[in-house]
């Protein structure tokens, strides 16, 4: 047996001898805890501890160091390392999926055996993780505003799900395809900008335009600031541009989904100083 598979190994018997603890906490948690009992439960409860998050993980995996990861995050480490983030140590990249420590946790938490601060911020992630998870079966069912918030969760890595600019074009692009006007508006920035993929300025404009049609504001913003700047091969308009600015900023689209209203109302006014003083 070579050194990392010893290493693996010795891994496993950890796991094994931990899982096996909170097992027995689970088991004996109505007999009522004492001292010495509480220090055991945080010392099994740091056996489960992720070392790059220093959270209980969610989506348990064991690397090849032996070591419990979440598994985005060591996935992240890899993308940057070939080293175990414990050892230092050069180390392969197969994952080891660990469903029992997953059940394991959630057994130690829902009991109380693991409380305060960790507990709290698993069960916050555990309940991001249902929220994604009905989110992502109303957008496989054809919701397209469901499909334009998962879009946004990728755009900006929230809700437990890692920033990704090339998903959250692709859920924005289903939101347009099924005509959301939100979707088609953050498509349409897409490929007017490139994120997540190529540029399309004919077919971005186009998205750009529809969405704002159909009332949305950010879409509004958008086509007010081009028309303003002469940006993306349109002309320079202002009398255009004002029109798409103040239905913007005065919320007269139906769709409301610029970021920060607030922003958007003071950069309106930079371009037209008069703006928020018109009736």
């Amino acid at each position: 047996m070579d050194e990392t598979s010893n290493k693996h190994g010795d891994g496993s018997l950890r796991t094994a001898a931990a899982q096996k603890r909170a097992r027995d906490v689970v088991l004996t948690e109505d007999a009522g805890p004492d001292k010495k009992h509480k220090v055991a439960l945080n010392e099994i409860a740091a056996e489960y501890v992720c070392p790059l998050t220093r959270e209980l993980p969610l989506d348990p995996v064991m690397a090849k160091d032996g070591q419990i990861y979440e598994r985005s995050e060591i996935i992240k480490w890899f993308a940057r390392n070939a080293t175990s983030p414990v050892t230092r140590e050069p180390m392969g990249t197969e994952l080891i999926p660990a469903p029992l420590f997953r059940n394991t946790i959630e057994k130690l938490v829902s009991s109380g055996a693991i409380d305060g601060e960790i507990a709290e911020a698993w069960t916050k992630k555990l309940a991001q993780e249902e929220e994604v998870k009905e989110m992502r079966a109303r957008a496989e069912d054809g919701d397209g505003d469901a499909m334009h918030l998962l879009g946004v969760l990728y755009n900006c890595g929230q809700l437990g799900l890692a920033r990704d600019e090339a998903q959250a074009r692709a859920w924005y692009s289903f939101s347009a395809a099924a005509g959301d006007p939100r979707g088609l508006a953050e498509f349409g920035r897409c490929l007017l900008n490139g994120v997540g993929g190529p540029r399309n300025i004919r077919i971005g404009l186009e998205m750009v335009r529809k969405a704002a049609a159909l009332g949305s504001d950010v879409a509004a913003f958008r086509l007010g600031e081009s028309f303003f700047g002469g940006f993306h091969g349109l002309p320079k308009d202002p009398a255009r541009s004002r029109y798409w600015l103040k239905k913007a900023v005065d919320g007269e689209c139906e769709y409301k989904h610029l970021p920060d209203v607030d922003v958007a109302r003071d950069d309106a006014a930079e371009m037209f100083p008069d703006l928020n003083q018109e009736e």
